[in-house]
């Protein structure tokens, strides 16, 4: 029997002064029901679909994905999907590093 070993991942950028970010994988399927997600707080939630701030389907064509966010420090994003049980879990988290406090230059 042949075995296949298949990744996903997760990468932030910076483009334009916006917080950008793109998402891959090698597998020829993907995550049920899969979300890029960048959260309201610097945590993330015991529930992947609270305090979402932003979200974007994995299906989604614009990839590299402009958030509108500003860039900076202490995002909190994530790529989740649902699991065996119908609930959303957490596949990859990711948190940025840069210029800080990301929110205080932010109209939102």
């Amino acid at each position: 029997m042949a075995k296949a070993i298949y990744t996903w991942g997760l990468r932030a950028s910076q483009h334009h002064g916006n917080l950008y970010l793109e998402w891959s994988s090698n597998a020829p399927f993907r995550p049920e029901d899969g979300l890029i997600t960048v959260y309201k707080n610097a945590e993330f939630p015991a529930d992947p679909r609270d305090e979402v701030k932003k979200s974007i389907s994995d299906t989604s064509t614009q990839e590299p994905w402009d958030t509108g966010l500003p860039w900076g420090s202490d995002w909190y994003c994530a790529y989740i999907a649902k699991n065996l049980k119908g609930d959303y879990a957490y596949n990859i988290q990711l948190i940025t590093m840069g210029a800080s406090k990301p929110e205080s230059n932010s109209a939102e």
